[in-house]
Parts: C-alpha cells; sequence; structure tokens
C-alpha cells in the first residue's frame, strides 16, 4: 500500500482540518447520524498525524474514509434532522471529516 499516495488523496478529499473537526466533534449534532464513533476517532488521528508519521494502519484507515466518500458525496441529503439543521448524510459525511456545505 503506497502510502504516500493515499495520504495525498486522503489530504485531497477532507476538507476540514483538525481543529475545525475536533471543533465538530464535540457538537451533539454529530452523534444524529453515524452508528458509532469511530469514523469521529479514526479522522481525529489521521488529521492530526502529520505526513512523516503516517504507517500502514494509517493508510489502511484513509481507504475507509475515501470508500466512504466515494459512496456517499452523491447521494441527495435528504430532510434536517431536528435541532441540527442539516440532513443525517451532511452529518455523516461531516463525521467523515468532509463538510459538503464549504
Amino acid at each position: 500500500m503506497n502510502v504516500d499516495k493515499i495520504y495525498k488523496n486522503y489530504k485531497k478529499t477532507t476538507n476540514m482540518d483538525f481543529n475545525e473537526f475536533l471543533e465538530w466533534s464535540q457538537n451533539p449534532c454529530s452523534k444524529k447520524a453515524s452508528v458509532n464513533r469511530e469514523p469521529i476517532k479514526r479522522n481525529l488521528v489521521l488529521l492530526g498525524t502529520p505526513k512523516k508519521g503516517w504507517t500502514q494502519w494509517h493508510a489502511k484507515e484513509a481507504k475507509k474514509m475515501l470508500s466512504f466518500e466515494a459512496r456517499h458525496s452523491e447521494q441527495l441529503a435528504g430532510k434536517e434532522v431536528k435541532g441540527c439543521g442539516i440532513s443525517k448524510r451532511t452529518i455523516a459525511r461531516k463525521n467523515w471529516a468532509v463538510d459538503p456545505n464549504k
């Protein structure tokens, strides 16, 4: 697995930086879409690890994010979640470090 290539693709696909994502992860709305907190935990590690610190493990985890985003980027947003002002799809994508409203 080419760590450099996956890192580059991950950085190109995500559009939230570590601090922005950390703030989002603490928002109560972040709990309204994903089945569990694993995507958030995973992306906090990936966003918080400099490129020189990436290993095969990081690349494997980043591929999960890239696969998720490839599957969900073209879906329609759907209804807004009460009290959040955004849809479950948007919440889920933000939980994977992609803010579709940017």
